[in-house]
């Protein structure tokens, strides 16, 4: 089987009444999980994630925008090299250690 196919798979069995492919829940127990790669012109959710490792969120082309909160992370939190459109909001962080900054091309006002 190939992934396209699985693709037409999951498409067909895991359609909700909203129309939305929810395959939601999936527990993959102790494999490392990929979903690199994948594609949608709809919205893509990635919510209440549970990882034992880290969670890898690299290079996302987002058209419309990009929401990222409630993370809860034991170690380090990395955020670089983003490019925004429009405006970055970053608010009621809570760090135990160290707040890393700088570097920052800001072409509108920055608040703190």
């Amino acid at each position: 089987m190939t992934k396209q196919e699985l693709v037409q798979i999951i498409k067909e069995n895991f359609t909700n009444k909203r129309d939305v492919v929810d395959i939601s829940g999936m527990d993959f127990g102790n494999c490392e999980v990929d979903i690199s790669n994948l594609k949608t012109d709809g919205n893509l959710r990635q919510d209440n994630q549970d990882v034992g490792g880290g969670l890898i969120q690299d290079n996302q082309k987002v058209e419309g925008s990009l929401w990222q909160g409630g993370q809860k992370v034991k170690r380090n939190l990395y955020q670089h090299t983003q490019t925004v459109g429009k405006d970055l909001f970053q608010y009621n962080q809570r760090v135990e250690k160290m707040l890393w900054g700088g570097n920052h091309k800001v072409k509108g006002k920055t608040y703190n």
